[in-house]
């Protein structure tokens, strides 16, 4: 009995100091998603609406083809722009329906996670701050195919507008009378006119 009493006092024991690991690790957590929301925030009044992704933590096995990998990123899950969590694992030989992925919000994803992937932010900076540059050189290129595109259009436009005015200048109009029917109506007695 004196074993029981023992072994039933050692369980509480850890209960209450797991009890209060448990209170000092939610804060922690807390504190580090308040920093995350911070930055998130800060990433979102950018308005980059550009996605990419760094690696976390990962193996590729050569001989299988197996692959497990995490990465750290900003992407748009549901409606939210966000710093995001994703998993994928598969084998490389299989079809891309077999490969398992699951994605995060940031605060959302489990907490080993979220630990191994703080230490990746300025990789994740960095690679954003790459790709807005990258992206803002695409998209001057696409401008300048826009311009002469609207530019091929404001022409075409211009020719159809003018061949329409010279046919209209060539075809006698219904609502003006031509010389000879003007001619027809001053002839006519002053009964018909009326």
């Amino acid at each position: 009995m004196t074993d029981d009493v023992a072994v039933s006092a050692k369980i509480a024991a850890s209960f209450q100091r797991l009890t209060t690991a448990a209170d000092h690790l939610n804060v922690v957590s807390a504190e580090l998603g308040v920093y995350i929301s911070t930055l998130d925030v800060a990433l979102q009044r950018l308005n980059l609406g550009i996605s990419t992704w760094v690696p976390v933590e990962g193996y590729d096995n050569a001989t299988t083809g197996d692959f497990d990998g995490r990465e750290l990123g900003y992407t748009k899950l549901g409606s939210k722009w966000g710093i995001a969590l994703r998993s994928v694992a598969g084998n490389y030989g299989t079809d891309p329906e077999g490969i398992t992925h699951e994605q995060w919000l940031f605060n959302d994803a489990p907490r080993a996670f979220r630990i191994k992937a703080v230490e990746k932010l300025p990789d994740l900076l960095e690679k954003l701050a790459e790709e807005a540059d990258d992206t803002a050189g695409m998209i001057k290129g696409r401008i300048v195919q826009a311009q002469q595109l609207i530019a091929g259009i404001q022409k075409a436009t211009a020719e159809a507008r003018s061949s329409e005015v010279q046919r209209a200048a060539f075809q006698p109009s219904e609502r003006v009378p031509t010389a000879g029917q003007q001619a027809e109506a001053l002839r006519a007695s002053p009964k018909q006119r009326k």
